[in-house]
């Protein structure tokens, strides 16, 4: 079943896990950071790298702009749409207020670019009310059951794609270079081995550490 505000709703129950991780793996990871989640999703509780605000976020997010993407997407035009987004400013929206005059607009519906980065009231009271709901949810023993069967979900993908890894490894198929002929030293002995008394120096050197006369 495909993420949707619609199967959301359903996120807590055991039946919709899938669902509820889906939406965790590809929304939620990009509201606090997709190296941040990669690195705590397989050694941490859901609730320990994910705070309510980040969830309450990504939901609202999918929310403001399902109907928009939906459009995008079957005109497959992802960078204009003539379906704006639910509760946030957009050029649309802002051709369509300067058309009405400021005596037309609802100003408990107009997204306020300075106070509330572009949010509208009524978004914003959706972000408290989902806020309020996730706090309730995770006091919830079906929270719990959800965060173990997430935890345990992502280590069985860690480890399926470290054995994946571990079957392609690379093999080292260079042809052995021939070795040069040479008389510079023993090649039965190591290159590394030296003894300072096979050294031969010219006699009047003397010995080796000793200067004659001194």
């Amino acid at each position: 079943m495909p993420v949707t505000p619609d199967t959301l709703q359903l996120r807590y129950k055991d039946t919709e896990y899938p669902v509820y991780k889906d939406f965790v793996t590809f929304f939620v990871s990009g509201v606090i950071g997709i190296r941040h989640f990669e690195r705590k999703k397989t050694t941490m509780d859901y609730r320990s790298y994910v705070t309510i605000s980040d969830e309450a976020f990504a939901i609202l997010s999918l929310e403001n702009n399902w109907d928009r993407w939906s459009a995008m997407a079957e005109t497959e035009e992802w960078k204009e749409s003539d379906i704006a987004s639910k509760w946030t400013t957009s050029r649309d929206k802002r051709t369509i207020r300067r058309q009405k005059g400021p005596e037309e607009n609802d100003d408990d519906d107009t997204p306020q670019a300075t106070r509330y980065r572009g949010w509208s009231c009524q978004g914003i009271a959706r972000y408290n009310q989902l806020f309020k709901d996730i706090k309730v949810n995770r006091a919830t023993q079906s929270f719990l059951d959800f965060e173990e069967y997430l935890l345990k979900a992502y280590q069985t993908e860690e480890e399926e794609e470290g054995r994946r890894k571990g079957k392609r490894q690379k093999v080292d198929t260079r042809k052995q270079l021939p070795e040069a002929e040479h008389e510079l030293w023993d090649k039965e002995e190591p290159t590394s081995a030296y003894r300072e008394n096979d050294a031969v120096f010219p006699t009047e050197l003397g010995i080796l550490g000793q200067t004659e006369g001194v």
